[in-house]
């Protein structure tokens, strides 16, 4: 007979999607954060990453409130440190998360509070649920989170109304919404019966620069810049999207746009960067801007026929 509390659990994953409308999907807000499952009752109180490996040290904050919560249980969720919106801020929980020691990550606990965001019910009081429909699984989880333990929260949902709730994400400059089958059953694998719409947002940005990689002299990406005011500032640098034709036409086809590097202009690069002229345009997809804003997953669209002057650096939602 499998012990789960003490055993490994694989987590299930989300396939990806659009928008849609469905009666047979809930909706919820996809938290940007560090996916975590929480074990809990019959003396043990621990955390397991998204990689099956122990992620207890670093936050204690979650061990004390496991603590508190009654019988045994697994929870499936999300930590995340929240921004003064309310929107989790994915750089801040990455500090928490590379914290190694308990110690260390007390001390960091009171400039990045966590805030664990419980999505699912896996096993409650000796029986495991991965095979109850999602709904059933649900609706224990709110019986149990009826007056949870700071920092567990338990993360609501939507019936039918995605559309609605993925412009609601959008507009709040959130990550996106996850959609999941009401019926579905708890798998370790990756499924369709979970699907992430993620919020991708565009902006126009001047072409700064190439960055070859050392020894190859292959192009690996864009240095990507904006305007705010009359300064040049960095968004980023971009490597995906790029094709073979694109690639080989940046290696070779804008010897006659290279200059010095803009004044004050500060990038970084895993590779050389080869300065160029404030001339061309590229369309960039991103996912949100960072607290430094920065453009974070950019990736290449293509180029467009713009005045560079005209790209002004975006701003958060």
């Amino acid at each position: 007979m499998r012990d789960w509390l003490h055993s490994p659990v694989q987590a299930m994953l989300a396939g990806s999607g659009t928008p849609f409308d469905s009666d047979k999907h809930l909706f919820e807000i996809k938290w940007d954060g560090i996916r975590v499952l929480a074990f809990f009752g019959e003396g043990v109180h621990r955390l397991q990453g998204r990689k099956l490996t122990d992620a207890s040290e670093r936050y204690p904050e979650i061990i004390g409130a496991l603590e508190a919560l009654p019988g045994d249980g697994i929870l499936d969720g999300e930590v995340v440190v929240l921004d003064q919106d309310g929107r989790p801020d994915f750089q801040r929980v990455l500090v928490r998360e590379q914290t190694r020691t308990r110690d260390a990550a007390l001390v960091k606990a009171s400039r990045h509070p966590v805030v664990y965001m419980a999505f699912d019910l896996l096993y409650r009081n000796g029986e495991p649920l991965i095979d109850r429909p999602l709904i059933e699984r649900k609706k224990l989880l709110t019986e149990l989170l009826v007056s949870p333990p700071s920092p567990i929260v338990e993360s609501t949902y939507v019936l039918s109304q995605g559309k609605a709730l993925f412009r609601e994400a959008e507009a709040r400059g959130l990550e996106g919404v996850v959609a999941k089958a009401i019926s579905s059953r708890y798998v370790g694998e990756r499924s369709n019966d979970w699907l992430k719409l993620k919020v991708r947002r565009r902006t126009d940005a001047v072409l700064i620069g190439i960055v070859r990689e050392r020894g190859t002299r292959r192009v690996k990406s864009l240095v990507l810049g904006a305007y705010d005011g009359e300064e040049l500032v960095w968004l980023g640098n971009a490597g995906s999207g790029l094709d073979q034709k694109t690639v080989h036409q940046l290696g070779t086809e804008l010897e006659h746009l290279s200059a010095a590097a803009p004044p004050n202009f500060r990038a970084e690069a895993p590779g050389d960067i080869e300065w160029l002229r404030p001339a061309l345009v590229v369309r960039i997809e991103y996912s949100e801007l960072t607290r430094d804003a920065r453009l974070r997953h950019p990736v290449f669209i293509g180029f467009v026929d713009k005045n560079p002057s005209d790209c002004l650096r975006p701003e958060r939602p």
